[in-house]
């Protein structure tokens, strides 16, 4: 019975191994349809993640219009800024400009000042013999001579224009942001304009002048093609310095005449030295506006 026991003891062991490693032993098929299924399954994981996260939001848009909008701002914002710059320049290259036109006018108007002063001087003096002429003294060949100055071209200045036609029609004006620049330049081209109607008035009265002068002296002995000389040294004989008409009346028509001339003439004088001190105000002006003094 103690035998048997022993061999049945040692049969059921095996058996029960042999049944336990049965129950672990998994089928080939089963494990790959198990693994095919993980794979499936992951790869649906995974292919819903990767849709997840290609979807934008309202914030993603947000933020991209947000840097397309500074983007565009920015650029905008420099180019503006460089434009600036570039009109900045032009000012001071406008105002710069300016002041030297300004300077050339000053010292153009004061030779002009001392031409005109001398010339209103002359036909003073002209109208004076005309309005107590005297034939038996030399009146005829002063006379002569005083009117042989006056007939001269006139001591015309012209401003320069260099830059204020620029600032007018090239639109160089609306980039002169100081006030009283803007202010200073204006009144200095108005200025101009009042010096441009005196000249109109003064070639007027010359030419009547000349008319009537033309009606008691011969212009021919005047020596008006010998530029430069004296009447005494044209070698003029004493009838060709006479006058052709000693008409009282015709004479004191002639000096009213001339003294009309004179008093343009001295009217023109004092617009120049009006417009002399716009030039040197509008100079000062410039200068101290925009740092120039020690340039």
């Amino acid at each position: 019975m103690a035998d048997n026991s022993d061999e049945e003891y040692l049969d059921n062991p095996t058996d029960s191994q042999k049944d336990n490693s049965w129950d672990k032993i998994i089928p080939a098929t089963e494990t790959e349809v198990t693994n095919s299924n993980q794979e499936t399954e992951n790869m649906e994981v995974h292919h819903h993640a990767h849709s997840n996260h290609g979807k934008k939001t309202l914030k993603n848009y947000f933020w991209e219009f947000l840097m397309l909008f500074l983007a565009v701002f920015c650029g905008s914002l420099a180019e503006y800024q460089l434009e600036h710059v570039v009109e900045r320049q032009k000012e001071r290259e406008y105002i710069k400009s300016m002041i030297e036109d300004a300077k050339t006018d000053t010292a153009n108007i004061q030779e002009a000042i001392a031409l005109n002063t001398n010339r209103a001087q002359q036909l003073d003096t002209l109208s004076f013999i005309c309005e107590n002429y005297d034939m038996s003294g030399n009146d005829d060949e002063n006379i002569h001579r005083l009117f042989r100055y006056s007939k001269k071209h006139p001591d015309f200045i012209t401003p320069t224009e260099r830059t204020m036609l620029q600032l007018k029609n090239a639109g160089g004006m609306r980039l002169i942001r100081n006030k009283k620049a803007v202010d200073k330049i204006i009144f200095y081209d108005d200025m101009s304009k009042k010096l441009a109607d005196q000249q109109a008035y003064y070639e007027l009265y010359q030419n009547r002048s000349i008319q009537i002068g033309a009606q008691i002296m011969n212009f021919q002995n005047l020596g008006m093609r010998k530029s430069g000389l004296q009447l005494n040294k044209l070698g003029l004989t004493e009838t060709a310095k006479k006058l052709i008409n000693r008409d009282k009346l015709k004479l004191i028509e002639f000096g009213n005449t001339v003294q009309q001339y004179q008093g343009v003439v001295s009217f023109y004088v004092v617009r120049l030295k009006e417009m002399n001190e716009r030039a040197i105000q509008l100079i000062q002006t410039l200068e101290k506006e925009y740092h120039l003094e020690n340039e």
